[in-house]
């Protein structure tokens, strides 16, 4: 019962241009990243297996590679289509540990054919009482922004979105605008993404990751709404 319980912030909006509710055991428009790995900072490979509706829940775990292939098993999941301007949002809970992300975004890139385009809400498992908002125009990032919660996003599901329009983008979190960027927008349709992954080369921004496993962010669903 504690798990199917109304989370933090606004409900899924069963009527927006798509829903996905992960409660239900199972995804509709999302598909998982399997047998292959990004490089650097990610130290690891992606895995269909570290993905599961338990709980529910849609659960991606940080494992260590049973392969041997890579030093970690992350865990992404990804939509077959692409999305433009509208609002988006996740119901998550998010990983404690240092060295390692939780994260919720919209991706495009020169494997799609596109330019990079890309809109973020990372948590960073050294401070989960905060959240990194960030976003990349054509490969262009460094517009990082980080946002104090006032509450730890580990210890329980919370809402986190954001409304991407033409001249701006606003972050949102249990459905209260906390942030808007309107310098160099990205305009690239692209796909909506959730990923859990531990860092290298990194510690810096995500402080040492000291190898515990398993490690697992939850997510109840994700909803895009065109607007």
């Amino acid at each position: 019962p504690q798990n199917n319980a109304v989370p933090a912030g606004t409900e899924m909006n069963k009527n927006a241009t798509m829903s996905d509710d992960f409660r239900n055991g199972s995804s509709r428009h999302f598909i998982a990243s399997d047998g292959w790995e990004n490089g650097d900072p990610f130290d690891c490979g992606w895995y269909a297996s570290q993905t599961a509706f338990r709980n529910g829940a849609l659960e991606l775990t940080i494992d260590r590679d049973k392969t041997g292939k890579y030093n970690y098993a992350g865990a992404e999941y990804r939509t077959n289509d692409f999305y433009g301007f509208g609002y988006y949002e996740t119901s998550m809970q998010a990983i404690k540990n240092n060295g390692v992300v939780s994260s919720f975004f919209t991706y495009t890139g020169e494997s799609d054919g596109n330019p990079w385009d890309e809109i973020d809400i990372e948590i960073l498992g050294k401070d989960t009482t905060k959240v990194q908002f960030n976003y990349y125009t054509n490969g262009q990032g460094k517009h990082e922004f980080m946002y104090d919660l006032g509450f730890d996003a580990s210890q329980g599901f919370h809402t986190y979105g954001f409304d991407w329009q033409r001249d701006h983008i606003t972050w949102y979190v249990d459905g209260k605008a906390v942030y808007t960027a309107n310098q160099n927008i990205p305009q690239t349709p692209g796909k909506i993404m959730m990923n859990a992954w531990p860092g290298r080369g990194v510690d810096e921004w995500l402080a040492h990751y000291d190898g515990r496993t398993p490690l697992t962010a939850r997510y109840q669903w994700v909803t895009y709404n065109k607007q």
